[in-house]
């Protein structure tokens, strides 16, 4: 195929610009290749930018664009989307939010460095902002990272973190970009909480009935901010769902050209890459990437995880290494209220085993009765320990079994985090394996709980699987001996 002469193409290349140019003013898709000519603009950046524009001009009031990590979201919604929306309409009030301030700083620098670009200032010539940086409000127009004023017109750009304050200021779009910041936050019930409390009680204060909504995110958790705010109002919002991975040709995304099975932006984020993140977690992939915070089958943990072993193979492979104890107390002769849960475990190589599990309901003097032949039934030898929480009733607990038996007890770490978070971090070790269970009647009670936390009643069994993994699992991506896995699973 022959060359094209330089001159030719330089002839192309300036005819696109000028076209351009001329698109740029009244189309945000055209706007974001004129400001930054080298943009890799893939199909899913140009849907998205028209919805922006869509939102822009009233046709949709509330718009969410969930997008897997690091494929373009924000350079489109919260730097573009912003100076193109001040030239067209100079007298909007736009608030940018983010996890934290700094981000939402950063997005107001680029915000900026676009308005302040020759190429901006020949295709919305009335908009401009104050060519000095200054602090405080004077005789000219406010410019700094938190807010800046457009020069002779109402308008103005103010960054927030998420959970801070907005006391004043009245909003025409609110624009959000990633409220989470990584998977302890979206795990915390505190901080999702708190969240939602800053969304209700501050952000919607300052919006009127014409104010529009932009969520830009990666979904992390089923009641993360948009989890939450679409199971109560999914009428009021458009959503655009695009996947890392195509996984149906009937997922409501017309646009899109891929077949099922072909990733998103393949030069950048190829398949290989996608599918090595997905093997290493399939629940964290199918949230972050393919924007199903639930993975089906179960909530934090599934059922299939779970490996199982014969209760006369384990004993094959034991070789006298030591059962450690859980025990979660809540002693009570009331069957509706908590009962105490126990785990028998063993570590053999890298895996742990779970030998038996059970549930008590029984007064302190029963508990403490109680324990003894338990342990001694499911395999306490010498070098057993029994490892309690000194939560309130723990404590006496384990004072009294050291006053009344020889048994080896002790106290595990206070936790600092809650059992949702705990159990999010422990629940790598069981998807890759390394949790068995040994066959036994007591199997379907636990691992029902296991699976169904956060939404069963009990959860005892949860923090004595959290206790275990983190005292015998230290290292929960060690490599799997998938030889000797294969031989003892079943």
């Amino acid at each position: 195929m022959a060359e094209i002469p330089t001159d030719i193409l330089q002839r192309k290349i300036a005819i696109r610009k000028q076209l351009l140019e001329m698109d740029a003013p009244r189309l945000f898709r055209q706007f974001i290749p004129f400001m930054n000519p080298a943009y890799d603009r893939q199909w899913y950046h140009t849907l998205i930018a028209d919805r922006c524009q869509d939102l822009l001009e009233g046709r949709i009031r509330n718009l969410m664009v969930f997008v897997p990590p690091q494929h373009g979201k924000s350079e489109i919604v919260s730097r573009c989307f912003p100076a193109y929306a001040f030239g067209r309409f100079p007298n909007l009030k736009i608030v940018g939010c983010s996890y934290s301030a700094t981000l939402a700083q950063q997005f107001s620098r680029g915000i900026q460095r676009i308005m302040d670009s020759q190429e901006y200032s020949r295709i919305f010539p009335n908009t401009r902002l104050n060519g000095s940086n200054v602090r405080t409000l004077t005789r000219g127009y406010l410019r700094n990272v938190d807010l800046f004023e457009i020069v002779n017109h109402k308008g103005f750009y103010k960054t927030q973190g998420v959970c801070g304050g907005l006391t004043g200021t009245a909003v025409d779009i609110a624009i959000i970009d990633d409220p989470v910041k990584d998977a302890i936050e979206a795990y915390s019930p505190t901080y999702r909480e708190r969240v939602w409390d800053w969304y209700t009680s501050v952000l919607l204060t300052r919006l009127h009935n014409n104010s529009r909504q932009l969520f830009i995110m990666t979904r992390w958790h089923e009641d993360d901010l948009a989890g939450r705010i679409l199971q109560r109002e999914p009428e009021n919002w458009t959503v655009i769902t695009i996947p890392a991975i195509r996984e149906s040709l009937d997922d409501g995304n017309d646009m899109d050209p891929r077949q099922v099975g072909e990733a998103l932006w393949p030069s950048k984020h190829s398949l290989e890459r996608l599918l090595a993140a997905q093997t290493r977690s399939p629940r964290v992939f199918s949230a972050l990437y393919q924007q199903h915070p639930t993975a089906d089958g179960g909530n934090i943990v599934k059922r299939e995880w779970f490996k199982h072993i014969s209760l006369a193979d384990f004993e094959r492979m034991h070789n006298g290494e030591p059962i450690i104890f859980f025990i979660d107390t809540a002693y009570t002769d009331k069957t509706t209220n908590d009962p105490s849960g126990i785990i028998a475990t063993c570590k053999i190589g890298n895996d742990l085993y779970i030998t038996h599990a059970q549930k008590v309901y029984k007064n302190f003097p029963d508990f403490i009765r109680f324990i003894p032949p338990y342990v001694k039934a499911h395999g306490y030898t010498s070098r057993s320990t029994i490892r309690i929480e000194p939560k309130a009733n723990g404590i006496s607990v384990i004072d009294q079994i050291k006053d009344v038996t020889a048994l080896n007890v002790t106290r595990t770490p206070t936790p600092t985090d809650s059992k949702e978070t705990r159990l999010n971090a422990a629940s790598p070790c069981v998807e890759c394996g390394r949790v068995v269970l040994v066959d036994g009647a007591w199997n379907d009670e636990f691992i029902e709980e296991i699976c169904g936390f956060p939404v069963k009643p009990h959860d005892e069994f949860v923090d004595d699987l959290c206790y275990a993994v983190s005292y015998h699992l230290t290292s929960p991506f060690k490599p799997i001996d998938r030889d000797r896995l294969a031989r003892i699973v079943h």
